[in-house]
C-alpha cells in the first residue's frame, strides 16, 4: 500500500508540473486573453476537484496503511489538509479570482490589479502547500 501512496503522490506532483510547465505556458501563448480565460476557468475546477479526490485517496490509503490499532497520523493529515485547501481553492478562491478578474477586464486599476494579484497569489500558495505537504509526506511519512 505505500507504493501505492508513493505512486499517487508522484502522479500529483507530475501532473502539477506538467501545468506548469506545458499547459500554462502554452495557453497564454497562444491564445487571445477572452480564450486563455474561458479555457482556464474549464480547466481550474476540474484540477482542484481531481486534487480533492487525490487528498481524499491519500487518506483512504493511509488509513489501510493504519495496522495493529496504529493509525498512520501523518498520511491521514496530509490528506485532510490537500483536500480542505483544494476544496477551498475550487469553492472560495477560484470565485473571487474569476470575480476580480472580469472587473479587471472593464476597469484596469491598480487597486483592481493588486486585488487579483493577491487573489492569485494566494491561490497559487494553497496549490504550492499541497504540493509541498505531499512531497513531505513521501519523506518523512
Amino acid at each position: 500500500m505505500l507504493t501505492s501512496l508513493h505512486a499517487l503522490i508522484w502522479a500529483w506532483i507530475g501532473a502539477i508540473i506538467m501545468f506548469t510547465v506545458t499547459v500554462s505556458p502554452t495557453v497564454f501563448a497562444t491564445l487571445e486573453g477572452p480564450q486563455a480565460s474561458a479555457f482556464l476557468r474549464a480547466y481550474f475546477p476540474r484540477l482542484f476537484k481531481y486534487e480533492i479526490l487525490v487528498g481524499l485517496a491519500l487518506i483512504c490509503i493511509s488509513i489501510g496503511l493504519s495496522t495493529g490499532g496504529e493509525t498512520y497520523q501523518y498520511g491521514i493529515n496530509v490528506g485532510s489538509v490537500v483536500t480542505v485547501l483544494a476544496y477551498l481553492n475550487r469553492r472560495v478562491i477560484m470565485p473571487k479570482v474569476n470575480q476580480v478578474a472580469d472587473e479587471l477586464a472593464d476597469n484596469p486599476s491598480p487597486q483592481i490589479k493588486k486585488r487579483f494579484g493577491m487573489l492569485h497569489g494566494l491561490s497559487v500558495g494553497l496549490f504550492g502547500i499541497n504540493a509541498i505537504s505531499m512531497i513531505a509526506l513521501f519523506a518523512f511519512g
